[in-house]
């Protein structure tokens, strides 16, 4: 799978968590829909205008398969222990960035660009 999906999924979670209006989405929110396999569809249904998943939900690509297999993961490891590994306390979008940015960081072969600028 590309990182590509993944930086995407963060800057859209990210725009999310910028507007407040979804503070209400609740850790326990994010843990029933991943334990569900439904997160994507639960984002898309609870953020309707604010959100694109199509990307996410081509049926082309497959993500959503990667990553709820990845995000069940890390439930099944860290489940009710996101306060000692990720500091997050209350607000269920911050948990999923952090553990969105957590699959990125257990990936392989990523490496930046050769044409970036540098001063």
């Amino acid at each position: 799978m590309e990182h590509t999906a993944l930086t995407l999924l963060i800057l859209q979670i990210n725009k999310l968590l910028d507007t407040g209006k979804y503070d209400d989405i609740t850790v326990d929110d994010i843990y029933m829909n991943i334990d569900e396999g439904t997160l994507l569809q639960f984002l898309k249904n609870e953020c309707s205008d604010d959100i694109d998943l199509s990307y996410h939900l081509s049926t082309k690509k497959n993500f959503e398969k990667f990553y709820l297999e990845h995000l069940q993961s890390l439930y099944d490891a860290y489940a009710g222990d996101h306060k000692r590994k990720w500091g997050i306390k209350n607000k269920g979008l911050c948990l999923l960035l952090a553990w969105t940015n957590e699959i990125l960081q257990q990936g392989s072969g990523w490496k930046p660009a050769n044409n970036i600028s540098k001063r």
